[in-house]
């Protein structure tokens, strides 16, 4: 055999065809066990995955023969489909949809044996010109399928083949000869395909053949042909599928299981019937019954996750967790980002005691668990992690970075270690800048990234006294009443304690305070600005909430706070500064454009922020609400000018306002960048901002 790069997914291999190529009398059963892993098992697999892909209308009429035999004469290997009303008299009646595999080729398609009812009745029906007809009619054979008498006959090339073919063997006296239709590989071939490419190869001529298959094994094939044709058993079997689904989700179990029979026994190749009434099995504790179904919806959907993630879950019920794990990294090659995959296969690892691969897989579920908004779940997988974390361990700034990015955050590599050094340095950072700019995504990032405690505090602007942040002592039933800000302190300061016991590095904790110059920070924060001190030089501090309450700030607690500066915020006193470190982040041209992405629009925005950004700012948040926008209005038939033009009226103008000269340049640039025809709702608006200005010198939105 010339060489060849076997497919690793493909069901055969070299060692398949150099067995075959020694086949001889008792070959296969001297070497039994290297016969069935190379040649029959991949064999019966690919049978089986044939007969789950085939339509319902088909294999319902089908019974699947998987004893694949050596023939010494022959050196092959068969399995096959046949009419299962003739199963016991194959001598008179043998017509069949096989697979054989032989040490010089696959070959698969109809064959109807010499000297047989099935041959004669195949010959009788195609003489009929109106069964020719139908055949005609309704059989499109695939470019590579072979049409012969018999496994000696040449191929059958003209244009009009299969015609040519019918009517040699309606004349011709052809009773000593196989009748046979089939697609044949070379080996070299089978070996590029993989098993889900050989099964559609098969399926597709089995599909072509099937109603010369019919011709064969009816004396009267016309009504079997046209309810063939017409077929729509899957009405009935939806219904089913419908009530069992209904009555699963309803916990109703056992009902569940019998209607997803009839629905099984209407269609055998309905894919979710299989799940359902396996899942409805594992409720009931039948582990190997749902089993038994997964692998079955395995055939038909070899690329389903789920069904990879349920079997998973059964093996692990079973304690067989080898092969849990194995069905686990299947559901994550096809889906990389499946949250309870990776969940459950921490949980297995963990039952391996292999507690490096367990808190690898828990974490990353933790962050897809957070992505998609499960914080039960999150909750549920940290809780684990904190459990079996031996001690903490703060990521190589090279792997914040990268963890940074890959949650879809643009910032600069030299902004990024300002923010990281001015943790490390002071424990209380102060973020500015435009709204927009990714001041709340950096903090959330990066405590992902080093795998922080995270709570996210927003600062209202009616806030004056300690009490707003911290909670206050009631003296009407004597009690503290906390706020999400002391509880979040305290969990600090248990996550200090204990790993002071322990002898391990605590968990970092980051508290940030979101627009926190809404309200006077000398205020509602007054209390941490002297305590903060008392930390930078002693390590930790008490700060005091009531007579007899008290929480210490541990050095593993993290102080951030954003800031926007305009009209609506207040200025800072210089003993915040002073205890801070300040950090302004900017939204670069090149971020903006890149995020923005391939859209169509792309050039005329930032042509607009080019001319409007020192005075009416916008940065990613605006661009993301923009894209958003135009992408549901699309999806409405809206055209992107027309969503565009109202995104420009409705979050771009309304930041122009003020007496600044610019304001009114980049109101002139913004009315010559859009025009009347393309965007004349935005245009109106601001030549009517345009006039306002030089008519008093001052403009606004309203």
């Amino acid at each position: 055999m010339a060489d060849v790069t076997v497919h690793p997914e493909c069901p055969f291999s070299e060692e398949t065809f150099n067995l075959l190529a020694q086949l001889e009398p008792d070959f296969d059963i001297a070497h039994e066990a290297e016969f069935k892993k190379y040649v029959e098992q991949p064999l019966q697999q690919l049978c089986r995955q044939v007969a789950a892909q085939l339509p319902n209308k088909i294999i319902k009429r089908l019974e699947l023969q998987l004893d694949a035999y050596q023939n010494s004469s022959n050196k092959i290997c068969v399995g096959g489909f046949y009419d299962e009303r003739t199963r016991t008299d194959w001598e008179n009646n043998f017509a069949i949809l096989f697979i054989r595999l032989d040490s010089d080729f696959l070959s698969f398609g109809l064959v109807i044996g010499d000297k047989t009812k099935s041959k004669q009745r195949f010959i009788e029906n195609v003489k009929n010109n109106s069964n020719k007809e139908i055949i005609l009619q309704n059989t499109c054979l695939p470019d590579n399928c072979i049409l012969h008498l018999s496994k000696y006959s040449q191929r059958f090339e003209p244009i009009n083949r299969l015609g040519e073919w019918l009517k040699l063997l309606a004349r011709k006296n052809s009773s000593t000869k196989d009748i046979q239709a089939s697609v044949l590989f070379l080996p070299n071939q089978v070996l590029l395909y993989s098993s889900e490419q050989l099964t559609t190869q098969i399926k597709q001529t089995f599909e072509s053949l099937f109603i010369l298959f019919l011709m064969a094994t009816f004396d009267d094939p016309i009504d079997e042909i046209r309810h063939y044709l017409n077929a729509n058993n899957n009405t009935l079997a939806e219904r089913y599928l419908e009530r069992g689904i209904s009555n699963y989700r309803e916990d109703n179990y056992q009902i569940s299981i019998e209607e997803l029979n009839k629905a099984i026994e209407q269609a055998p190749n309905l894919a979710d019937a299989y799940s359902y009434r396996g899942q409805a099995k594992a409720e009931l504790g039948d582990i190997e019954g749902a089993i038994s179904d997964y692998n079955q919806l395995l055939l038909i959907q070899p690329k389903n996750s789920e069904a990879y993630y349920n079997r998973g879950n059964a093996y692990h019920k079973l304690k067989d967790y080898d092969t849990a794990i194995q069905d686990y990294n299947q559901a994550l090659n096809i889906n990389p980002n499946f949250a309870l995959a990776h969940y459950h296969r921490g949980l297995t690892y963990l039952a391996l005691e292999n507690q490096e691969r367990a808190i690898e897989d828990l974490c990353r579920a933790v962050e897809l668990f957070e992505q998609e908004k499960d914080m039960d779940k999150s909750e549920e997988a940290q809780s684990i992690l904190k459990a079996i974390q031996p001690n903490y361990s703060e990521p190589l700034f090279t792997e914040i970075c990268q963890s940074v990015r890959y949650q879809g955050l643009r910032i600069s590599e030299s902004t990024l270690r300002r923010y990281h050094l001015a943790l490390k340095s002071r424990k209380f950072v102060i973020l500015s800048g435009i709204s927009g700019t990714g001041k709340t995504w950096l903090t959330k990032a990066y405590a992902n990234a080093v795998e922080a405690e995270y709570l996210l505090v927003p600062v209202a602007p009616n806030w004056m006294t300690n009490e707003d942040l911290l909670g206050y002592l009631s003296p009407i039933d004597n009690k503290y009443h906390d706020t999400d800000f002391s509880t979040f302190l305290e969990k600090a300061e248990e996550e200090y304690q204990q790993a002071q016991v322990e002898k391990r590095t605590p968990q970092p904790y980051h508290l940030v305070l979101d627009e926190m110059n809404l309200a006077r920070v000398e205020y509602y924060f007054a209390k941490f600005l002297s305590v903060m001190e008392v930390r930078m030089r002693e390590e930790v501090a008490q700060i005091q909430l009531a007579p007899e309450k008290q929480i210490l700030l541990p050095p593993n607690l993290y102080f951030i706070g954003t800031v926007n500066v305009d009209e609506t915020t207040h200025s800072f006193a210089d003993k915040v500064y002073d205890r801070a470190q300040l950090i302004e982040l900017e939204a670069p041209r090149q971020d903006l454009y890149e995020h923005l992405g391939d859209v169509p629009y792309r050039e005329i925005l930032m042509k607009i922020w080019d001319e409007v950004h020192t005075v009416a700012p916008f940065a990613f948040r605006v661009i993301d609400e923009i894209k958003t926008y135009v992408e549901e209005a699309e999806a409405l038939d809206v055209s992107w000018q027309d969503a565009l033009d109202e995104q420009l009226l409705q979050k771009i103008l309304p930041k122009f306002k003020g007496t600044d000269d610019r304001v009114g340049v980049a109101l002139q640039a913004f009315v010559d960048i859009v025009n009347d025809k393309d965007f004349p709702l935005s245009h109106k608006k601001a030549t009517k901002m345009l006039e306002t200005f030089n008519q008093h010198g001052f403009t606004s939105y309203f």
